[in-house]
């Protein structure tokens, strides 16, 4: 195996003979090497891959650590090797013991679908209280934050709702609405039952209520699991450490993190899961990884700067393995023009002149609205970029037709899909559908519906419906086959539907879809690990009208993101923007000296993406707004207040470090020719 790469360091935590280890891994220090490492070392000393199981926080990152392992090893060894995300490792356990954990077939539903039986359950219901107009997708939003954190429903809507606000003026406002809002959720969970729907926390929840209460169930999976190894421990949040908590009498846990880098608290993640690590786990230890393979030491003397001024003690200092570099530049701008024209200058002087490629340069803002001046000039500039996010390939429309059709087959009780699959057809409106389904879901079994479903829709659809139907019944046991032969009989009608862009863009998704299907053995398999992992994205690169480029050329990008997706990027030359006050920390924030400090992590993660160059932008507007406040006593708690001057280098004009001086604002631009991914 590759274990003559790691450090000392990491050599010690990767040979850990203890029960349960916290691995303190700094940015760019190895983590995942650590984790893939100690798989490997586990595998070579005796331990069956079957019984370890890697947990991360997506599917790409679970893939890559799995295959990794494979490849450190001379042999097969590593072939059973299982890598998940929570969810999927859950809904995977679900399959596995359906008898154990009561949940054979139910349907895993996702965000849309949830809305949809949220919609259904509030009918025409409105909680509307003083301006506050509390929508389906934010009753969704409450309920979930409420179990993720496992706080109680009134602190859930003053998070959500009220966005932390503690005066009495809300307090009352809370106990007003709270009883309607409870009503609803109770209706949801109700409905949910009904149609046997378990959405993603409810599969983290059936796993960990089953194993709290039952110890058959622990003894079950205390033959199964050896060891737990879990990446990014410091985003897990309280209902992913209720899930966890019984383990750790049935396995050794090898937890990888940094709490430097929470910054999801907005999705429940707690950093305390890392600071109490060793008060809340019996027999464990704690190693830190401080030797940066990514940054020069001058991009990581300003990040331990930046935390080193944290009240909170975060036990790191990051050093350099590359040793010296350049400076940081901190640039002084008047407009949000002046900064995209000067940050567009930079990357075409680094490309025609210093050799660069444009995937070379890594943008990070808080928001990606702020980036829609920077994404213009670079479509006026023919710099080709991507942004991150963007609907998954299993959330498209057109995918989400076809798998209604599976849905409703794999449980008749699934009124989601019945409306989908049904209102798909010319002729079926809402009204018509609702009841159809009323006396669909009145059947025993999917086969009484394969029977009578063409006599109870009628008609020419009801003869197209029920083909689909009977066909998918009768291909249940191999997926391919079933998509194959349902795409064949909904083609026509999907062009149709999606006429204007069926051929650029649809219809070529369905072969991808197909081959998915072939790694599942069923198609509740394929629905439920088919929405968990959404893995594949419906576009790559961004097409840019207008430009001259070929397709290999727009391969090669500049990369647009956010901070909080920033996660796993990383760039020669890294763009941090608009680092100004009341944006770190957010003025939103200047009340709550917990998100004060998630904002201090958040600017930390973006300014260690940077391998050789650092550059910040600030605006000088910002600043003087502050320094008049700072007359009348006003306190600003911006960052960078108290910068050493020898941390970074400082611009006034950002035109004095590129030649072009063009800073003029372009016309009005369609910056829909951008496209985002995921």
């Amino acid at each position: 195996m590759e274990n003559h790469k790691l450090n000392e360091k990491q050599k010690k935590a990767v040979e850990y003979e203890g029960r349960h280890l916290l691995v303190l891994a700094g940015a760019g220090t190895g983590k995942t090497r650590c984790i893939v490492g100690r798989a490997a070392y586990l595998i070579e000393h005796g331990t069956s891959p079957e019984k370890i199981q890697i947990l991360t926080f997506t599917k790409r990152s679970a893939n890559e650590i799995v295959e990794r392992v494979k490849s450190s090893l001379s042999t097969n060894q590593a072939q059973s090797l299982n890598g998940s995300t929570f969810h999927s490792w859950c809904n995977q356990l679900i399959v596995r013991y359906p008898n154990l954990f009561g949940a054979s077939g139910y349907t895993v539903i996702d965000p849309d679908d949830q809305l949809s039986v949220m919609k259904m359950v509030c009918g025409d219901q409105i909680i509307e209280y003083k301006g506050i107009r509390i929508k389906p997708q934010q009753l969704i939003d409450i309920y979930s934050y409420g179990r993720n954190t496992r706080q109680n429903l009134s602190n859930a809507i003053r998070e959500q709702v009220y966005k932390g606000k503690m005066d009495d003026e809300t307090n009352d406002e809370i106990d007003i609405i709270r009883p309607k809002i409870e009503v609803l959720l109770k209706a949801y969970q109700t409905k949910k039952g009904e149609g046997r729907y378990i959405d993603y926390d409810d599969l983290l929840l059936v796993v960990a209520n089953r194993l709290r209460n039952d110890k058959e169930a622990r003894d079950i999976l205390n033959k199964q699991i050896e060891h737990l190894l879990i990446d990014e421990f410091q985003d897990t949040n309280p209902l992913q450490w209720y899930l966890l908590e019984p383990f750790l009498e049935i396995a050794h846990f090898y937890c990888v993190g940094d709490d430097a880098q929470s910054i999801y608290s907005f999705r429940g993640a707690d950093f305390k899961n890392v600071h109490l690590f060793k008060e809340r786990v019996p027999d464990s230890e704690i190693m830190i990884l401080d030797k940066n393979y990514r940054s020069t030491q001058e991009i990581l003397d300003m990040s331990n700067w930046l935390i080193d001024a944290s009240p909170l003690d975060y036990k790191k200092q990051l050093v350099a393995a590359r040793g010296s570099g350049r400076i940081p530049k901190l640039i002084n701008i008047t407009s949000q023009w002046e900064e995209a024209n000067f940050i567009a200058e930079h990357i075409l002087e680094n490309f025609t002149e210093n050799n660069k490629q444009f995937s070379d340069h890594l943008i990070l803002s808080k928001s990606t609205y702020y980036t829609k001046p920077l994404q213009a000039v670079f479509i006026q500039k023919k710099i080709p970029y991507v942004t991150y996010g963007g609907r998954k390939f299993m959330e498209a429309a057109h995918i989400k037709d076809v798998i209604s059709a599976l849905r409703v087959v794999n449980n008749h009780l699934d009124e989601i899909g019945w409306m989908r699959f049904l209102t798909f057809w010319d002729g079926i409106g809402e009204v018509k559908a609702g009841k159809y389904i009323s006396k669909l879901i009145a059947y025993e079994d999917p086969l009484q519906c394969a029977q009578n479903l063409g006599d109870i829709v009628g008609g020419s659809e009801g003869e197209a419906i029920s083909d689909i139907y009977n066909t998918i019944f009768l291909n249940a046991g191999n997926v391919k086959v079933a998509l194959q032969e349902t795409y064949a009989r909904m083609e026509l009608p999907l062009a149709f539907k999606y006429r204007k862009d069926w051929e650029e863009k649809r219809k070529s998704d369905f072969p991808v879809l197909e081959m998915l299907g072939d790694n599942y053995a069923s198609i509740g398999q394929l629905i439920s690990e088919g929405v968990l992992e959404n893995a594949k994205q419906l576009n790559g690169a961004p097409v840019l009208e207008g430009s001259a480029m070929s397709d290999s050329e727009i391969k090669d990008h500049v990369i647009i993101s956010t901070v909080h997706s920033a996660k796993g990027l990383e760039a020669d030359v890294c763009y941090v923007l608009n680092v100004s006050p009341k944006v770190y920390p957010s003025a939103w924030n200047l009340g709550s000296d917990d998100k004060i400090e998630e904002d201090r992590r958040v600017l930390y993660v973006a300014l260690t993406r940077a391998k050789n160059e650092l550059i910040i932008t600030r605006d000088t507007n910002s600043i003087s707004t502050v320094n008049k406040a700072k007359t009348v006593g006003f306190n600003s708690q911006y960052f960078l207040e108290e910068l050493p001057e020898h941390l970074t280098e400082q611009f006034i004009n950002p035109y004095n470090i590129i030649r072009s001086k063009d800073i003029s604002k372009p016309n009005a631009i369609d910056l829909s020719f951008g496209m985002d991914f995921s």
